[in-house]
């Protein structure tokens, strides 16, 4: 710029005019299409809510599955992301969409991914019999790519935003309970742009 163009500015101000163009850069990403009973995604993150247990507050974790045609959302607070909490989820999410979808694309969480492998993912033993017994075949997300569940990504995000945010719940159960309020009235209600 100096000697092609005669800047005669500093190397910082280069350096915050470039960083100003990559904030109003965007990343875009097709929207794959999806049909009905296909495809839902999972995923868990911590939630925002608190939770009252013996005199202290603690905050649980956010499990999620997401129909991706629909974008119907289950969700629920858990302690723990361990095998047997999330096998549970899978259930009670089934149980709650009246039926099983044919993929389930999750990101590699241990409970269902043992090593992370862009081609040849070692799966959790006790997950692909789940997933054989209750007939969906696992996808799992390529390692450090979470936009490749973004529907449940951006779910996760609305209901810890809109429905947990600084709330503080007694117990567990009336967690959950308050998440199935809100999912049957607010959450299942929205109109989605696609």
């Amino acid at each position: 710029l100096v000697e092609e163009h005669g800047y005669g500015g500093g190397y910082d101000s280069i350096k915050r005019y470039v960083r100003k163009l990559r904030r109003r850069e965007r990343n875009h990403f097709s929207h794959l299409p999806c049909h009905p009973g296909r495809e839902a995604q999972v995923d868990f993150s911590k939630a925002t809510c608190w939770i009252k247990a013996a005199g202290k507050k603690k905050r649980p974790w956010l499990f999620t599955m997401q129909l991706s045609f629909s974008r119907h959302p289950y969700e629920e607070l858990v302690w723990r992301q361990d095998r047997a909490t999330f096998l549970r989820c899978h259930e009670h999410a089934f149980h709650s969409f009246g039926g099983v979808v044919e993929t389930v694309k999750l990101d590699n969480l241990k409970s269902g991914v043992l090593k992370a492998c862009l081609y040849e993912p070692e799966m959790n033993p006790a997950y692909l019999a789940f997933a054989d017994h209750w007939g969906f075949i696992p996808n799992p997300c390529m390692p450090g790519k979470p936009e490749h569940k973004g529907r449940v990504e951006k779910d996760i995000d609305y209901t810890k935003s809109n429905a947990l945010k600084g709330r503080i719940f007694d117990a567990l159960d009336k967690g959950n309970l308050f998440l199935r309020h809100w999912n049957k009235r607010w959450a299942r209600t929205r109109i989605h742009g696609t």
